[in-house]
């Protein structure tokens, strides 16, 4: 503890030797007199620099935000007053003095994007009345009006833990200067003899980018190549991928001799803003003429010049465009599945994401990546941006963010694999106070699940109604850990919100199964929803999960629940894992959810008799949903996952009547006489009876499946299916041959040696006609 006159004087220092040395400092004010702190602190650093730009991040519809924001602008002429839920639109901008007001909703995602716009030099003020009092999205989090505090006491202590931060609250203040060693910031190196043009390089801010400039004329070579860029944020990701789009435009005009087109994709296009930036000042240093076209957020959309054009595209439309390159800004948030299917499509792909980022670590999309692109033999080349570019490389409050919210959680190295299995039940209080432990299970889960925010950690240690299981071999050496939220037991009131199309946090599955199969009695069973399951990643594949989740099941059977489920992603190897296991598919989310690029899925396990029925009820109703739906509301869902789902849903049985005209026109097509055009209808007809057939023992091989979802259900183009089968229109013709081949055999014995020619007796006897 300082006196107040010393923690200003100390303060004061630390700015000099901040500026000096590119580190940045941290102020926390927790007080009822917060802004009269905040109003000394601006003072203090308006004295060091007299006019600095300003990011201010609040709540805007809270009552008395607006006002305290107005009273504090006044200070400033360069000031960006932020609202959080918008924060995303500005991570590519940087700002000497960050200020969050946490007094309305201390929320970690909003921690995570705003206190890394700060550059070197800078500093940050948090300042809240009470860390934990009438916060918005802790208030999300209650359960029977009862929520904890372990998040927020392990986020204090980790305040007083780290250099570079200083504290004020109601015992008084506390100094914490930064005392370490700072990496210097490189210098930017133009290669002696560079393959992009030099002009390029110039803009670049360090070596880091320079290499990834020259490394991207990898794509120039023949073939089919990918080239994976991964950083932190403040790394220049992005501004070195605009850079490097301006150059290979350069040379591949100069190759070509004609008109070049590069689509860039990313979650959305302020996901893309900064790579259109730089791209775009790379053109206009290389002396181009271009014409801007700005969507209506001012977001770069469009450059066009004489013989080029850069194009922002939505993803699910970027994969079926065409042109010499395919540059997807924050891959990871898109999914290993939208991944997949742009290496099909595409010969030439560059795929830019964040690693340790605030919306997790990443590490398990590049370890589902590299298994995507080495199963492809797709040439890669890898390249990681190191350097910092807003700070220097040691600086105290990166570190202090990465340790508050876990950003680079990691699992210890499992020992012990001989001794025996030990399933725990987690203390979050024991666990949000043991960093080891902490990091062993939390970095389980954020290195086995790639899409990551720093607020499940808080809902995790604050929820009363979340639990976590763990596998552990040994002493402390863990395997396997789940989250698990308790749901279900609605109120009346509730039940009548989710019917009439309203939402409440929690209880996702009875909310879900009460909007869409609208059977009431669900909502009074009691369930666990498995928020995620993992497995340490060197240990996958070897049962792990699939044992820690029979642990959990004979629990909830034990201890009365009625059934056991989980909602994810619609990725088909994490689906694979639920469908093997004895879940079934109940819902399938009727919207794409675009931030995280895919379907939700919801699976259910029952226990008790009224949850075996309902889930009964339930898949059926999904496979009705989806076989009527598959050419309109899921027609952008991969084919691959609706086979699963379906393949999940074999309980749900419907005899399907097909036409004799359609029978007699689909023996035409087996002859060759009638195209796939003219009997399209009696194919879809067989095609569905296929599928609603749960009682066959006798399957069609997956290619043939996958056409018949792709091409005669979704009505997807020749062209895309081809894509997604590695193949061509040829083949996939012969593919849905031999499919309804199978499928005329089987159930109605004819062939392309039956014959065709009905007489009006055989229509009348099968058919009503008047």
């Amino acid at each position: 503890m300082v006196n107040k006159e010393q923690f200003y004087d100390q303060i004061r220092k630390a700015l000099e030797d901040g500026n000096i040395r590119y580190y940045r400092n941290l102020v926390y004010i927790e007080r009822e007199d917060y802004l009269d702190y905040v109003k000394e602190i601006i003072n203090l650093f308006l004295k060091f620099k007299p006019d600095p730009s300003v990011a201010y991040g609040f709540v805007p519809w809270a009552s008395g935000s607006k006002e305290r924001m107005k009273t504090i602008k006044e200070y400033f002429s360069k000031f960006d007053d932020i609202d959080y839920a918008n924060a995303e639109y500005y991570l590519g901008n940087t700002y000497d003095l960050v200020i969050l007001d946490t007094v309305d909703n201390f929320q970690p995602i909003n921690i995570g994007r705003l206190v890394d716009l700060a550059r070197g030099g800078g500093l940050i003020i948090i300042y809240t009345n009470n860390l934990t009092k009438d916060k918005a999205f802790r208030t999300s989090i209650l359960r029977n009006g009862l929520v904890l505090d372990e998040y927020e006491k392990r986020f204090k202590r980790k305040l007083y833990e780290h250099e570079g931060i200083f504290i004020v609250d109601a015992n008084g203040y506390v100094s914490k200067p930064f005392s370490g060693n700072i990496m210097l910031k490189s210098e930017k190196k133009v290669p002696r003899n560079p393959v992009m043009p030099r002009e390029i390089h110039e803009l670049s801010l360090s070596e880091d980018q320079n290499r990834v400039i020259e490394n991207f004329t990898y794509l120039l070579s023949g073939g089919q190549r990918a080239l994976v860029l991964t950083a932190a944020r403040g790394r220049g990701k992005s501004a070195a991928t605009g850079l490097s789009i301006a150059g290979l435009i350069e040379k591949l005009r100069e190759r070509k001799g004609k008109s070049v087109r590069v689509i860039v994709t990313a979650p959305s296009i302020a996901n893309a803003s900064q790579v259109m930036s730089f791209a775009k000042l790379g053109l206009e240093v290389l002396g181009e003429e271009l014409s801007v076209k700005v969507s209506d957020t001012g977001h770069i959309k469009t450059l066009r010049g004489d013989y080029f054009k850069v194009e922002y595209v939505p993803p699910d439309a970027a994969v079926e465009d065409d042109g010499e390159l395919l540059i997807v800004d924050e891959a990871a948030a898109l999914g290993i599945n939208y991944i997949d299917l742009a290496l099909r499509a595409w010969k030439k792909v560059a795929l830019v994401t964040t690693v340790h980022g605030y919306e997790g670590s990443n590490k398990a999309f590049l370890r589902y990546l590299r298994r995507l692109i080495e199963s492809k033999r797709i040439r890669v080349k890898w390249i990681n941006i190191e350097q910092p570019l807003r700070y220097a490389n040691g600086d105290p409050i990166e570190k202090w963010l990465y340790d508050a919210l876990l950003l680079d959680a990691e699992p210890s190295e499992p020992q012990y694999l001989n001794h025996t299995m030990i399933y725990e039940d987690v203390d979050k209080s024991e666990l949000a106070n043991d960093d080891i432990k902490l990091r062993a299970i939390y970095g389980i889960m954020v290195t086995a699940h790639y899409k990551n925010n720093p607020d499940d950690l808080m809902i995790m240690l604050d929820g009363v109604h979340h639990k976590i299981k763990a596998i552990r071999i040994g002493e402390n050496s863990y395997v396997a850990a789940c989250q698990i939220a308790e749901e279900g037991e609605l109120s009346d009131n509730m039940v009548d919100i989710a019917l009439k199309g309203g939402t409440f946090d929690g209880d996702l599955i009875p909310d879900r199964i009460i909007k869409h199969v609208r059977i009431k009695d669900f909502a009074r069973l009691r369930g666990w929803r498995i928020v995620r399951i993992a497995v340490a990643s060197e240990l996958q594949d070897k049962g792990f999960g699939s044992e820690l989740l029979k642990m959990i099941y004979e629990e909830a059977k034990d201890k009365g629940m009625d059934w056991v489920g989980s909602s994810f992603m619609s990725d088909q190897k994490v689906l694979n894992f639920w469908i093997k296991n004895g879940f079934a598919p109940v819902h399938i989310s009727p919207k794409k959810n675009e931030k995280l690029g895919d379907y939700p899925v919801v699976v259910i396990r029952p226990i008790s008799d009224i949850a075996t029925k309902i889930v009964k009820i339930s898949v059926y109703m999904l496979k009705e949903k989806l076989l009527n739906t598959l050419h309109d509301v899921y027609f952008n869902m991969n084919p691959e996952v609706v086979r699963l789902i379906l393949k999940g849903s074999s309980v749900a049985h419907k005899t399907v009547d097909v036409n004799p005209i359609l029978l007699d026109k689909t023996i035409s097509f087996l002859q060759g006489v009638s195209p796939y055009e003219s009997s399209a209808d009696g194919i879809h007809m067989l095609t569905l009876k296929y599928f609603w057939d749960g009682e066959r023992d006798w399957g069609l091989t997956q290619d043939e499946e996958l056409v018949l979802i792709a091409k005669v259900i979704q009505g997807k183009p020749w062209n895309y299916v081809s894509t997604i089968l590695n193949s061509n229109r040829t083949h996939i013709y012969e593919l849905i041959y031999s499919a309804i081949s199978k499928i005329m055999q089987k159930y109605y014995n004819l062939t392309a040696d039956s014959k065709v020619g009905l007489t009006l007796k055989d229509v009348m006897s099968s058919q009503q006609y008047e």
